[in-house]
């Protein structure tokens, strides 16, 4: 199933580079023009290892065909590489349901139709923080530091799931990782902008709005404002797009809790770009497809997923919560694959004047504008469709198998004891 996944993803899901993607696309072919170092701003280290696809495409197909495939390229070894540094930690059930719900559910699926950076930190230093855990800290510094030096403001959550280790650890080697991402950071500086302290967003803010604190530069948003948005917005909320994260709890956490160190250094690092990225002028991404910059949050959410879904809870309650998260998980999957920004153009339009209503308003939510505008549905639509559904019911089994048995049961007993009650009078 996961091989049938990996062809549905390289094949069928539509590809385009755009946006930052095209910018850093074009820098990379300049590159290797000889036209000099690039002088974008935006941080090439994780896409420097697409280069050999576009030699690749200059012989079979175009530059553009294969690099507008190398997240599903960066999606396949970071799965390879978390099984490996997760089997025999956790069950194989549980194990491979993770790895299928990954792949189908939350905001991975998007990440992998184009060129942006964030599918490559989320992966690597994801898979880096595992190894961390599981003892293999020499590969992990490496991924580490490659990861958070393609997205430099995420050193921050870097730093306080680090320390969380090294407080507990008393280890001086956690100063490792931080030490790589900060030089690898300052050395693509140097080499680009002759500056370790250079990054080229000096000045670089959004347009003005009706919104009081559109148009500012640099960490200029109100931080409180923020996080309240990147955890509950309609369109760009990780309680929507994310909703595997709220199960923390119960049977299927006790599932888990052979790696535990995994799930904390995950939380603790998602929270600390959570709170940076609630700070910056542009927090909800651009003019994107949900909370782009919080693409790490699939791997705990769909680790958490998976647990309570392979290890059903036991009361009625509970159950309908997995539930609930699992189908929305999966709907968030589909429509980040087979929709995107569909029937966004309103939010664009006049210089992003009514953007906010894609960030805040339901019906403008990229979750729910293919019901509110009708989207069409294509014959590649319906195969990644019909291969989610299959993934869910196929590792949901347990669960779905116990839900109406339990339904019966704890209605039952409410009735019965609703009957024992004395009756009705006036």
């Amino acid at each position: 199933m996961l091989a049938l996944g990996l062809l549905l993803l390289f094949f069928v899901l539509p590809h385009n580079i755009e946006g930052d993607g095209r910018l850093r696309f074009d820098a990379l072919q300049g590159l290797l023009a000889g036209h000099g170092i690039p002088d974008t701003k935006y941080p090439l280290i994780g896409s420097l290892f697409s280069i050999p696809l576009m030699l690749l495409g200059h012989v079979v197909g175009s530059p553009e065909w294969w690099v507008a495939r190398y997240n599903v390229i960066v999606y396949a070894t970071g799965i390879g590489l978390l099984y490996g540094l997760l089997r025999g930690r956790i069950a194989r059930d549980v194990l491979g349901a993770f790895l299928l719900l990954l792949g189908t559910t939350a905001m991975l699926p998007n990440s992998l139709t184009g060129f942006g950076a964030e599918t490559f930190s989320a992966m690597v230093v994801g898979t880096g923080l595992a190894a961390w855990a599981v003892g293999r800290w020499k590969t992990a510094t490496v991924l580490v530091g490659l990861g958070v030096a393609n997205m430099p403001a995420t050193i921050v959550g870097l730093a306080l799931a680090i320390g969380w280790w090294a407080w507990r650890e008393k280890r001086l080697r956690a100063l490792a990782p931080l030490l790589v991402a900060a030089a690898l950071w300052m050395l693509e500086n140097t080499v680009r902008r002759r500056s370790p302290f250079a990054t080229g967003y000096g000045g670089d803010h959004g347009f003005q709005t009706l919104l009081p604190y559109s148009g500012l530069p640099g960490f200029s948003y109100p931080t409180v404002f923020g996080v309240l948005s990147l955890l509950l917005a309609f369109g760009k909320g990780l309680l929507f797009f994310a909703p595997g994260l709220v199960l923390a709890f119960g049977r299927g956490l006790e599932a888990l809790r052979s790696v535990r160190d995994v799930i904390v250094l995950w939380f603790v690092y998602l929270a600390g770009i959570v709170l940076v990225y609630g700070t910056w002028w542009a927090w909800y991404g651009g003019f994107t497809w949900g909370p782009r910059f919080l693409i790490f949050a699939s791997l705990p959410a769909s680790l958490l997923l998976a647990a309570q879904i392979r290890r059903p809870p036991q009361t009625l309650l509970i159950q309908t919560m997995v539930v609930v998260a699992l189908a929305l998980s999966v709907w968030v999957g589909i429509d980040g694959a087979a929709f995107g920004r569909f029937a966004q153009d309103p939010c664009s339009a006049n210089h992003y004047s009514l953007e906010s209503f894609c960030w805040y308003v339901p019906e403008f939510s990229v979750l729910w504008t293919p019901f509110v505008f009708q989207a069409h549905v294509s014959w590649s639509d319906l195969l990644l469709i019909g291969y989610a559904a299959g993934v869910a019911i196929y590792v949901a089994y347990p669960l779905l198998r116990e839900f109406p048995l339990t339904a019966f049961r704890d209605l039952q007993l409410a009735w019965t004891a609703y009957r024992q009650r004395a009756p009705w009078r006036f």
